[in-house]
């Protein structure tokens, strides 16, 4: 998991966070929306990171999704979401 990750960072992908429905939706149309490219993958645990339990559990792959984007985002967007 942690090659694609560095794979994807290679093609110049942003990690942003894992998470799950409905905010998974949500956050997908949000930075879609800002006019970003996204991409959304299988959870794929952070380097580093001291704790990596949750995603050797069961059902986790199923439910949580790691969300990657790429690309500038609409400068119309960035304006309206911090008026």
């Amino acid at each position: 998991m942690l090659h694609r990750h560095r794979e994807l960072v290679e093609n110049g992908w942003v990690r942003r966070f894992t998470v799950e429905e409905p905010r998974l939706s949500e956050m997908r149309e949000l930075y879609e929306s800002m006019g970003l490219e996204v991409l959304v993958e299988p959870g794929i645990p952070e380097e580093g990171q001291e704790c990596n339990c949750c995603f050797g559990a069961d059902g986790f792959q199923q439910s949580c999704k790691t969300i990657y984007t790429r690309g500038e985002m609409l400068s119309d967007t960035e304006d309206e979401l911090f008026d």
